[in-house]
């Protein structure tokens, strides 16, 4: 048992990408840098709060984990961490602590969002979608547009529709990113009885959904330039366009060719997209 081992535990990897989001959605909504209370609230609370949604799920699933070959190695199914209840205590613990910290700096609404972020990804997503539907990470996805809302809210209430477009952003992405990975590890989710639409209908059938859903990520991504102005709006527009393009050609790829390979490509592409994507939304609010 040791720090990196509850690092882990929290799936660090995530956070950044939720921070980012959270970012980027405060920025645009304050036209700038937002004053520093609100990052406190949104990125700090909203980071801890994640870590902990994220170490509650690593609790719930350490039987999922032990007999899935990607996850096995993980500090709870390798037994690193024990008793087990360290994880949940631990996730218990970051969550409120991430909700407090919200509701001390910002308002009621991004605290509700920061909060609802949590509970969508651990009851809902965790215990109630991911072992019922082949559509799970499709209505999980919105514990990540979470992040984009508590940021809106965090800023102002005005011209909600851009907060929403960040966070459908966040939405449709999440299945193009994820049924990329499953394809790769379709076998794994179907040994343990986990329906990822992948292992369901197969990467073939599969693969259509993701260009599909791709093919509804893209005008989302373009919406967003409704909101913003030269010269950062051609900044924007620029990466988005490029970006929407190339993840496009990999999802392609794969529907052409449903091989393990094309699966991997278009999943480490789509990996750095939202990153990217708001990111430029960052930059062209700031020019």
């Amino acid at each position: 048992m040791s720090f990196r081992d509850y690092f882990a535990l929290v799936k660090p990897k995530i956070i950044p990408l939720l921070v980012m989001v959270a970012l980027g959605s405060t920025m645009v909504a304050e036209r700038g840098l937002p004053p520093l209370r609100i990052l406190v609230g949104v990125l700090g609370g909203g980071a801890v709060a994640s870590a902990g949604a994220l170490a509650l799920n690593s609790y719930l699933e350490i039987g999922i984990d032990a007999q899935m070959k990607r996850t096995r190695s993980r500090p709870l199914p390798s037994q690193r961490i024990v008793p087990p209840s360290h994880a949940l205590v631990l996730g218990i613990v970051l969550v409120a602590c991430g909700v407090a910290l919200a509701f001390l700096t910002v308002d009621l609404v991004a605290t509700f969002f920061v909060a609802l972020g949590a509970f969508v990804y651990v009851p809902v997503y965790t215990l109630w979608l991911k072992p019922r539907t082949a559509w799970n990470i499709v209505l999980g996805g919105f514990a990540g547009s979470c992040a984009a809302l508590a940021g809106w809210y965090a800023v102002t209430s005005s011209e909600a529709a851009a907060g929403w477009i960040l966070a459908a952003l966040v939405f449709v992405w999440t299945p193009t990113h994820f049924w990329s990975l499953a394809v790769i590890t379709g076998e794994d989710y179907s040994a343990v009885g986990i329906p990822m639409l992948p292992s369901v209908v197969g990467a073939a059938r599969a693969s259509r959904y993701i260009v599909a859903n791709t093919m509804i990520l893209i005008p989302v991504s373009l919406l967003l330039s409704f909101y913003l102005y030269p010269p950062g709006l051609y900044v924007y527009l620029a990466v988005a366009v490029l970006f929407d393009l190339l993840l496009l050609a990999t999802n392609i790829k794969l529907f052409v060719t449903p091989i393990r390979e094309n699966a991997w490509l278009a999943f480490k592409f789509s990996s750095p997209y939202l990153a990217v994507i708001f990111l430029a939304a960052i930059v062209s609010v700031l020019v």
